[in-house]
């Protein structure tokens, strides 16, 4: 009899390993013994302890925001004639944050599950923007070398060439190398406010202005600082003075906020907002070449 070589064993191994669907059910209070026997395992993040993971704005606020999260854990933003309850939230929770972040009254956007989700939906609309109004078909995206990883994640999904802008000595992106990179291919330039390596502000009306310069969009990645930097500036301007940031900037085409964050909402949720509604279209897309009817999702 021949014995089995190291990979069969690895493969009998695996399915040893791998749990079978349970033939019965189990009573709730089984499922929540072992829920909270899984959850044990998990770092304690009410302690203060996972800083970039889990935003805790206190009992009060967690409470209310789990009340509303269970009101509403079952429908289905997917359509908004079924759910128009979804639709103003959503609604609302732009037009809040267009005003907390300086968007003109024709700013507009949409809910997402997170901050990756906002900037995928950022890139895409600049690519998108850029074809329509540039014919630009083999577009670029320009960042600073601290730019969030999430873009180089849609730079890959959306097929844009990246192009990376070094950091000078206060850890701002060097000027002079950005303006270099941008060319007539650059669909998109990237600014944060703040960056996550060192929290720094990028200097957004200088990126925004080198960007206008060839008709590229800018995007500002404000998924951390959205929901705290209007509030630190207005608590201690002194302090806290940060450069213009926001969709009062001009040449600023969009912004993402995560209020998942430090706006304290539960897991996931952010905003991403356009100057427009018409550069918010370029987000959007449509389809009707099934058999299920018209699709339409941003």
């Amino acid at each position: 009899m021949v014995s089995s070589t190291n990979a069969d064993q690895r493969r009998a191994s695996s399915r040893d390993l791998r749990p079978n669907f349970p033939d019965i059910g189990q009573k709730a209070a089984q499922v929540r013994t072992e829920l909270l026997a899984r959850r044990a395992q998990d770092v304690r993040w009410d302690e203060g302890r996972t800083f970039g993971l889990v935003f805790d704005g206190g009992e009060e606020v967690r409470a209310v925001a789990d009340e509303a999260a269970r009101m509403f854990l079952h429908e289905n933003a997917l359509n908004t004639k079924a759910f128009p309850s979804l639709a103003g939230i959503q609604s609302d929770l732009c037009a809040w944050t267009a005003d907390l972040l300086h968007g003109p009254e024709d700013a507009a956007g949409f809910v997402t599950s997170g901050g990756t989700e906002s900037i995928l939906c950022a890139v895409e609309a600049a690519r998108e923007r850029a074809r329509s109004e540039r014919d630009l078909h083999d577009p670029e995206l320009v960042l600073a070398e601290s730019a969030h990883a999430a873009f180089h994640k849609a730079a890959h999904l959306l097929g844009l060439r990246t192009r990376l802008v070094p950091l000078m000595d206060d850890r701002t992106p060097d000027l002079d190398a950005m303006t270099d990179a941008v060319t007539d291919r650059t669909a998109l330039v990237v600014a944060s406010a703040p960056q996550y390596p060192q929290g720094v502000v990028d200097p957004v009306a200088e990126i925004a202005a080198i960007a206008d310069r060839v008709g590229a969009s800018c995007h500002v990645d404000a998924c951390m600082g959205g929901f705290v930097l209007p509030f630190a500036v207005l608590e201690d301007p002194e302090a806290w003075y940060a450069p213009p940031w926001d969709l009062g900037v001009d040449g600023v085409t969009s912004i993402s906020a995560d209020i998942h964050k430090l706006g304290y909402a539960p897991k996931g949720v952010s905003v991403l907002l356009h100057r427009s509604r018409q550069l918010r279209r370029h987000q959007i897309f449509e389809f009707d070449g099934w058999l299920g009817g018209r699709y339409v999702t941003p």
